[in-house]
């Protein structure tokens, strides 16, 4: 190993480091404790019903992408009207893991991307 592999190697190290962290990116995580909520072909999610365990009063929700296309999930609650809750997703193999703030309740999960109208889903969060 010569002096520059030396001086690089820590560089290397920390950019591995980025990459696996925080809420997004394709080489994201999701922990085992998330509602993953996943975008398939045919501009669909990949059921029609989730649910998820508030802990805390949070829940944690990841957006996972599956097809070619971007797509983002929002929460509306009863009244229609978005919580917040915003993932966003560019591609195949991106995904976006946050953790929110949400009451029990059912909620509908859609995307908001024009011609995406046909993807909704319900979330029951208890």
């Amino acid at each position: 190993m010569n002096f520059r592999t030396l001086l690089l190697a820590p560089l290397f190290a920390a950019s591995l480091v980025a990459c696996g962290s925080g809420g997004g990116g394709s080489a994201a995580t999701i922990p085992a404790n998330a509602t993953v909520i996943t975008a398939i072909e045919g501009i669909a999610w990949d059921a029609k019903t989730y649910s998820a365990q508030s802990v805390d009063g949070k829940v944690l929700l990841a957006l996972r992408n599956s097809s070619s296309l971007p797509h983002d999930l929002h929460l509306l609650n009863a009244q229609n009207v978005d919580q917040g809750v915003a993932l966003q997703t560019k591609g195949k193999g991106d995904t976006h893991t946050l953790s929110y703030t949400l009451g029990a309740g059912t909620y509908t999960v859609i995307c908001t991307i024009a011609g995406h109208g046909n993807m909704k889903a319900t979330l029951t969060v208890s």
